[in-house]
C-alpha cells in the first residue's frame, strides 16, 4: 500500500491505496506505508506547513509535493521511521474514520466538512475531533514539543481560533528551525 492525497482538496486527508493501481496525475503518491507517516502527515503539524507552502485554486489547497513533502521536517530525518506511538495513534484515527465513513456512506470530504462544522454534535463525528487531537499531541511528543498546547480540532469561540493560530505559529516557527538545525548537520 501507499499513501494518497488529492492534488487540490477542500481539506487535506491522507488515505492508503493498494499500490497496484494506476493513479490520476491529480493524485499526490507517497512511498510510505505504515500509520507513523499517516500520523504525522494527516497532523496539524503538516496541515498549516502545506497551507503556508502550497498554492491554492480557488478557496482549495494545490498540495505541491516538491514545495511542502520534500521541505517537511519529519520527527525524524527518514519519513520511513516507524515511531510506536504514532502507529498506534495513525491506526486509530484511521480505522475509527474509516468505519464512520462506512457506516454513514460518505466520504473524506463530508466527513471533514462534519468534524470541522461547529453545530454538528454526532458522537462519532466527536470521537474523531478527540483522536485528531491526540493524535497531534502524539506527534508533537515525537518532535519532543510536549509544551505546546494543542487546541481543540473544531474551534468554536474566539478563543479557540486564537488557540488555533497560536498553535500553527507556534509549529510554523518550530519547524523552521528544525529544518534549519537538520540543515547544518548535513
Amino acid at each position: 500500500r501507499c499513501l494518497v492525497t488529492a492534488q487540490v482538496t477542500k481539506h487535506l486527508c491522507f488515505s492508503f491505496q493498494p499500490v497496484g493501481r494506476i493513479y490520476s496525475q491529480k493524485l499526490v503518491v507517497f512511498p510510505l506505508d505504515h500509520y507513523t507517516a499517516f500520523a504525522v502527515l494527516q497532523s496539524r503539524i503538516h496541515v498549516p506547513w502545506t497551507w503556508l507552502l502550497s498554492s491554492t485554486m480557488k478557496t482549495d489547497l494545490n498540495y505541491s509535493a516538491s514545495d511542502c513533502f520534500e521541505t517537511f521536517p519529519f520527527p525524524r530525518p527518514d519519513p520511513r521511521t516507524v515511531i510506536p506511538a504514532l502507529e498506534s495513534i495513525g491506526e486509530e484515527l484511521y480505522t475509527t474514520r474509516a468505519k464512520y465513513m462506512v457506516e454513514t456512506n460518505q466520504g473524506l470530504t463530508k466527513t471533514y466538512n462534519a468534524m470541522k462544522d461547529a453545530a454538528c454534535e454526532d458522537a462519532r463525528i466527536l470521537a474523531l475531533r478527540t483522536l485528531h487531537e491526540e493524535m497531534d499531541r502524539a506527534v508533537l511528543g515525537a518532535y519532543g514539543w510536549q509544551d505546546i498546547p494543542v487546541p481543540p480540532y473544531c474551534a468554536i469561540t474566539d478563543a479557540d481560533k486564537e488557540a488555533v493560530q497560536a498553535f500553527e505559529d507556534e509549529v510554523i516557527d518550530r519547524l523552521y528551525v528544525l529544518n534549519a538545525e537538520r540543515a547544518r548537520e548535513e
